[in-house]
């Protein structure tokens, strides 16, 4: 899975909030990984004083050369 950064910012453009996923623990593949993420984007949202919110995806490549 990807490490996700999900940051609420104000009007200033200034972080108030940054929400870091890296695992979700399922029995089986019940809830898309990005689901989750959505569902966290709308509700910093909802948060008084976030104008803005930005997720951003990290995956680790390891490559052999």
């Amino acid at each position: 899975m990807a490490t996700y950064v999900i940051t609420g910012r104000n009007g200033s453009n200034e972080p108030l909030v940054s929400v870091s996923i890296s695992g979700i623990s399922q029995d089986a593949p019940i809830v898309d990984e990005l689901d989750v993420v959505n569902a966290l984007r709308q509700y910093l949202d909802g948060v008084a004083g976030v104008s803005v919110v930005v997720a951003q995806k990290y995956e680790q490549v390891i490559t052999t050369v």
